[in-house]
């Protein structure tokens, strides 16, 4: 099985307020907004893990979406993405974004 370090980085936004917002779909829930808070501000990448892998220990799951998941920075949409998706923080910029076929 890969590692999650095995899949490339993806600009995913940027923030003078160390916080991108999350816009998806939740079984359930419906639509559902969450902050994607950083340790710092500034340009933000992630890696974008298609399918199963790996995941180091360190990294935290922060949200799941069910379908859709799109992500927003201080100017606008930036990551516009479907699927079962898992998003995972680490650190001042670590993140790793999921997504599985549904």
């Amino acid at each position: 099985m890969k590692r999650y370090d095995q899949f490339e980085k993806q600009y995913i936004g940027g923030s003078d307020i160390a916080t991108l917002i999350m816009a998806g779909f939740v079984e359930g829930q419906g639509l559902t907004l969450l902050p994607l808070e950083f340790m710092e501000d500034g340009s933000y990448k992630a890696y974008i893990v298609r399918g199963e892998a790996e995941i180091g220990e360190h990294y935290e799951k922060v949200a799941h979406f069910d379908h859709w998941l799109k992500i927003y920075d201080d100017e606008g949409l930036t990551l516009d993405l479907n699927g079962v998706i898992d998003v995972y923080r680490a650190g001042m910029r670590g993140c790793i974004i999921q997504i599985r076929e549904m």
